[in-house]
């Protein structure tokens, strides 16, 4: 069993329907916003470039701090909360299952680059979140 199949187990085991919520307002977030190339410049200007490149590669550990600090300036996190109406624990935690689950996904299918450069036809937000869901 690979990392990322461990980490989607892990995420399966605590997800329910608050996972679902965030998921659901994040991407509703980034449709109104830059998308997915936007979230990762986001994480590059704050320096957490690096976790992008793991998250690429499949390592998707969840680490709230590191999404705290990636989005970082970006109201993001807030948004999701406003949204969801869920603690900042509770947005907090599922994000961190989710974007580095989301980034993976758009990378390993070349819809965008590393650096956050939309590479070819862009997925359907619902099929994406699709997506998220089941490995969640």
């Amino acid at each position: 069993m690979g990392l990322l199949n461990t980490v989607e187990s892990l995420a399966k085991a605590n997800a329910g329907p608050d996972h679902s919520k965030v998921a659901d307002a994040l991407i509703d977030e980034l449709q109104q916003r830059e998308g997915v190339g936007g979230l990762i410049q986001s994480f590059q200007r704050n320096g957490m470039g690096s976790f992008v490149e793991q998250w690429a590669q499949g390592q998707t550990q969840p680490n709230p701090t590191t999404v705290e600090n990636g989005l970082s300036g970006t109201g993001l996190i807030d948004s999701v909360e406003d949204r969801t109406c869920l603690s900042h624990g509770v947005v907090r935690g599922a994000l961190a299952i989710i974007i580095p689950i989301l980034i993976h996904h758009m990378i390993a299918n070349n819809h965008v680059s590393p650096a956050g450069q939309p590479l070819g036809n862009q997925p359907e937000p619902g099929g994406v979140l699709q997506s998220i869901l089941q490995r969640i």
